[in-house]
């Protein structure tokens, strides 16, 4: 029997974006990475030409001389497609020192980053690496557990030895801080590190094949408080969020 063809559907998830930070929302908002789409990928033609040589053997076809550029790579194209950006939020000076510390200023009213104690990731870096976390204004809210991948925002970042975002799996049902660590290149002498407001510092590619509505809001710090209200009830608001919402499924 013939069945008419449906188109599915993907699922959606709403994802909030909430800072407390003043106009943060309008200006350097969380975004659709094909609403930011990297300069030289807007420039770049579909096709270029080459001038291939000469052929060794008449008998095959000629080399074409119009070839595709990276605009039809997939791979490219679904990070594009799919994935979300966070923008730096603020200038950051970071200075960096040889033994390996690193101290951040920036405007704004919070500690601008912090370094875990390398007893945390013993044996994780070279001697020529440097860690450093950028404490983020923004908390993400998922309406359901899903998994996006943080990751270095490579396409915006035209030298990839200036620093590398560390990358991970994370998700914004049980948890919702969206604080970026970083690898820096240790110096052989104390070296200043300048980071611009508005630069792209970190990915989030879906982990399931949904649509993200991405809903960017400024809210007051009370409600940030009501989002992690965990903080104020245990060190590991994670796994108590979990066990939360999974009796809460179970009830």
């Amino acid at each position: 029997m013939f069945k008419p063809f449906v188109r599915v559907k993907p699922e959606r998830v709403k994802l909030r974006a909430l800072t407390s930070v003043p106009r943060l929302a309008e200006v350097l908002p969380v975004v659709r990475l094909s609403k930011a789409l990297p300069n030289w990928w807007r420039n770049l033609p579909a096709t270029f030409e080459v001038n291939p040589p000469p052929n060794p053997d008449p008998r095959m076809p000629p080399l074409p001389q119009t070839q595709m550029s990276a605009k039809h790579c997939y791979a490219m194209q679904e990070v594009f497609k799919s994935g979300l950006g966070i923008p730096l939020w603020a200038d950051h000076l970071i200075s960096v020192s040889p033994d390996g510390r690193a101290h951040a200023i920036a405007p704004g009213k919070a500690m601008p980053g912090e370094q875990h104690p390398p007893a945390q990731f013993t044996g994780m870096l070279s001697s020529s690496s440097v860690h450093f976390k950028f404490n983020s204004p923004w908390w993400l809210v998922a309406d359901r557990p899903m998994h996006f991948w943080m990751c270095h925002p490579f396409y915006h970042q035209r030298d990839p030895f200036r620093f590398h975002a560390m990358p991970g799996a994370v998700e914004y049902h049980n948890q919702h801080s969206t604080n970026v660590n970083v690898i820096l290149p240790r110096p052989a002498k104390n070296t200043d590190i300048e980071f611009a407001a508005g630069e792209m510092i970190a990915y989030l590619i879906p982990m399931e094949d949904v649509r993200v509505d991405l809903v960017v809001e400024e809210v007051t710090e009370a409600e940030i408080d009501r989002v992690n209200f965990t903080k104020f009830i245990t060190a590991r608001p994670l796994l108590f969020n979990r066990k939360r919402n999974k009796d809460k499924e179970t009830a």
